[in-house]
């Protein structure tokens, strides 16, 4: 189900995004270093969404109604992060996340909720801290009743729904009550949004603990009952369409659960905002390339004052690529690299170009027409964490600002190291951190406002260009990348910085397979 419901509130619901990952970013680094910070589809839209969308139901669009958005979202990460500490610490192997300990999340958790203070005060809605701080000590309470109980069996519904009650349905429908107040609606439909925001959260929360969908049906119906009577317009046939999604699966909702993480590379998978009506990093990023595909060349041109070309140059010289030589471009693009490869591989080689983005492979193809290497590249839509070629296949693959988008980056490399020949290099291009003083400023200032405002006169809107900030600021830095490549299997690795820093060229070479020990022969 697409989100197209929440397209009347989609620039509000951006800003509130903005300020959430502004939040995260730290001295220490981005919060998801500590922290279970991760929100899929509806967790990273839900309490915004109905709070901005019962401002558009009174009419109201003033900044106080952004803020409240964003202090109820911190007020919902805060208590998800101390959802997933697990009672029993011991049972995490040696804290090999810092995530699943106790002790850091806790501190991020606590830092939220001083963001939450922040956050009344700058939006000048002081007058929402006694409501809320209650809600959160009644969610505290939910919480302890949970933890009290954990690891026995949950066969006392009413217990059940006691903890779901003061642990999501307090938020849900303190945050309609509130939007409503702020918005100055009626007493009688402050009452009708508190009644909807019950519901909709008791409903929301049986879903998300796995409990029996039949117990969320009742909730449902006074949920469904309750906005109906709302006032009509756009904003009421939105939140309609967000209660349906939910009741009918269409809008599936995340389970909640504690537990360690799959894996950890620090200050990475959590860094770049991705709006929460998009199922996973991977549609986001699809998305956005989709939008920006026919601008793309000419606004990285201007973007980085032409120094593009000779980045992609060094790129392909640090492959070794010779004449005659098979060559992968992954995350291609419209195909620039690609076609540096296919300059240097000739007639008689072959260079491949994969990208998951169709949009992007239909102007790389264009390209290509009637160019002097049409018969030796060839373009496919594909996945770089799962490169349809065999063990051994080329002499050398590169990925050129699309390692930083992958949602499993170390997946993606082992991939590239898997279809590459021994003896062969795997090259990454990719946006750096700048470490020379001064340049360092002007270059952060640079990327941090300017991109973003460029972006936008280019292709019509700054989302595209403000992910790719916030996504270069989660990124390892360049010793920490070419520790990853080194840590994947790669030999010889190694990076060259380009432009002060500003982008660096990473290199590694796949080991020759070990030599065979040579068997002895025996006498009959």
């Amino acid at each position: 189900m697409t989100a197209g419901f929440l397209d009347l509130i989609r620039s509000d619901l951006d800003s509130v995004n903005l300020m959430i990952e502004k939040a995260l970013m730290t001295k220490s680094g981005h919060l998801s270093r500590f922290a279970h910070l991760e929100t899929k589809s509806l967790q990273g839209y839900l309490h915004p969404a109905v709070v901005l969308l019962t401002g558009r139901l009174f009419r109201y669009t003033e900044k106080k109604i952004v803020y409240l958005a964003y202090v109820i979202q911190l007020i919902y990460l805060a208590a998800a992060i101390q959802f997933r500490i697990p009672d029993n610490i011991d049972r995490v192997p040696d804290h090999e996340d810092p995530r699943d300990s106790a002790q850091l999340p806790v501190l991020v958790g606590d830092y939220l909720y001083g963001k939450y203070f922040v956050g009344l005060s700058d939006g000048e809605i002081l007058e929402f801290l006694s409501p809320l701080s209650g809600i959160i000590a009644e969610m505290n309470c939910g919480a302890l009743e949970r933890r009290k109980n954990s690891g026995l069996p949950v066969t006392d519904c009413k217990l059940a729904v006691t903890v779901i009650e003061k642990e999501t349905a307090l938020l849900t429908q303190g945050a309609l009550k509130l939007a409503g107040q702020l918005a100055g609606a009626p007493e009688a439909e402050k009452a009708l949004l508190s009644d909807f925001g019950f519901n909709l959260g008791m409903a929301y929360g049986i879903l998300e603990r796995g409990l029996d969908p039949d117990l969320a049906e009742p909730y449902f119906e006074k949920a469904h009952s309750a906005i109906g009577k709302l006032p009509a317009g756009e904003a009421r046939d939105s939140m309609e369409e967000l209660l349906d999604g939910i009741h009918s699966g269409e809008l599936p909702v995340p389970p909640r659960t504690t537990g360690e993480s799959g894996g950890f590379l620090p200050g990475y998978e959590g860094g770049a905002v991705i709006p929460g009506e998009y199922g996973d990093r991977e549609e986001y990023v699809h998305s956005v390339f989709t939008a920006i595909a026919g601008k793309y060349d000419s606004l990285n041109t201007v973007l980085s004052f032409n120094r593009d070309k000779r980045w992609r140059r060094v790129t392909v010289e640090k492959t070794g690529i010779q004449a005659g030589d098979r060559a992968l471009d992954v995350c291609c693009g419209t195909g620039m690299i690609t076609t540096e490869l296919a300059k240097k591989a000739g007639p008689q080689g072959r260079v491949v170009g994969i990208d998951f983005c169709e949009d992007m492979l239909e102007i790389a193809r264009e390209n290509l027409k009637g160019s002097a290497y049409e018969s030796s590249v060839e373009y496919i839509q594909g996945n770089a964490m799962d490169i349809p070629f065999p063990d051994n296949t080329f002499d050398c693959a590169t990925i050129g600002f699309g390692l930083r988008n992958v949602p499993d980056m170390k997946k993606a490399l082992k991939e590239m190291i898997r279809v590459v020949k021994p003896g062969g290099r795997v090259v990454c291009l990719e946006f750096s951190k700048p470490t020379v003083p001064v340049f360092k400023q002007i270059y952060n200032f640079y990327f941090d406002k300017c991109v973003p405002f460029l972006g936008k006169l280019g292709v019509g809107t700054e989302g595209p260009y403000r992910y790719l900030h916030n996504s270069w600021k989660a990124f390892p830095r360049q010793d920490e990348l070419r520790e990853e490549f080194r840590r994947q299997g790669l030999r010889d690795t190694d990076y060259y910085e380009l432009t002060g820093g500003v982008v660096s060229v990473h290199v590694g070479v796949k080991p020759l397979a070990p030599a065979l020990t040579p068997v002895a022969a025996t006498k009959e």
